[in-house]
């Protein structure tokens, strides 16, 4: 049976399932992980890319500066380009991402010694894998494999304005930029939390 959580957000008992099994497994210390919770349209977050479309569904789980405990559900790549050019963008904290369901596929960049940037283009992270991902590591989700693709991200510690992006021809770090109209793209996209 599925069940249309949001509008462009449907799940089922399958995902269910994986994401109450992936959360016992990988973080113990915290209460189960209910189905009313799971449907329930308040506990989701769907997340505009640059053009106001939904590219995944958060359900948080935990949120401190010490920690940070999210389901996605993965809707479209996560590409923050101008054009569908690549901005690979770092995070404020490590992570390591359970891949529960499905699949998607990553490019990973990395400043070396000498200034010289690296690219890790088009590695598959699927079902059963963990994806760590430093601080220090620039990334785009690039494609999803197939609909019902899902994660479990448990973050460490994380340090307010750490996030940016990394300019690909200078290897240099980028501040994120908020982008002015992201408030609006996500109250559309939420009328729920209204």
């Amino acid at each position: 049976m599925q069940i249309t959580v949001l509008p462009g957000l449907t799940v089922d008992a399958r995902l269910y399932e994986a994401a109450a099994a992936g959360l016992a497994a990988h973080v113990p210390d915290r209460e189960p992980l209910t189905w009313e919770r799971f449907i329930a349209p308040s506990s989701w977050w769907l997340v505009p890319d640059e053009s106001g479309h939904a590219s995944r569904a958060e359900l948080t789980l935990r949120e401190s500066q010490q920690a940070t405990i999210k389901i996605n559900v993965w809707l479209r790549p996560d590409l923050r380009g101008p054009g569908g050019r690549p901005l690979p963008h770092s995070h404020p904290w490590s992570f390591e991402s359970h891949i529960l369901t499905g699949a998607y596929d990553e490019d990973r960049y990395q400043v070396a010694g000498d200034g010289q940037v690296r690219a890790y283009l088009g590695m598959t992270h699927q079902g059963g894998d963990i994806n760590r991902v430093d601080r220090a590591v620039y990334h785009e989700v690039t494609r999803i494999h197939a609909p019902g693709t899902m994660s479990l991200m448990v973050c460490g510690r994380g340090e307010r304005g750490a996030w940016g992006h990394l300019d690909l021809t200078t290897g240099r770090h980028l501040p994120a930029r908020p982008d002015p109209d992201f408030r609006a793209k996500l109250e559309a996209l939420n009328p729920q939390h209204g």
